[in-house]
């Protein structure tokens, strides 16, 4: 993937460096069959500051 370029899905700038993805699977209670699924890309400072501060963002010490 050394070609590829990154767009933040939060701030719509381009991701330099330590792509940051997330995966979105819509009606999570039902079965796969009705469930659907996306891949967006983010900076790590843009999803902390999407993220409530009550919700544990433990991924986010992993990097840092």
């Amino acid at each position: 993937m050394e070609n590829s370029t990154y767009q933040c899905c939060f701030c719509d700038k381009k991701i330099q460096s330590d792509v940051t993805g997330l995966v979105v699977v819509t009606n999570w209670e039902k079965d796969k069959n009705s469930q659907q699924e996306q891949q967006l890309f983010c900076h790590m400072k843009c999803l902390k500051n999407a993220v409530s501060d009550k919700f544990p963002l433990y991924i986010a010490d992993l990097i840092e």
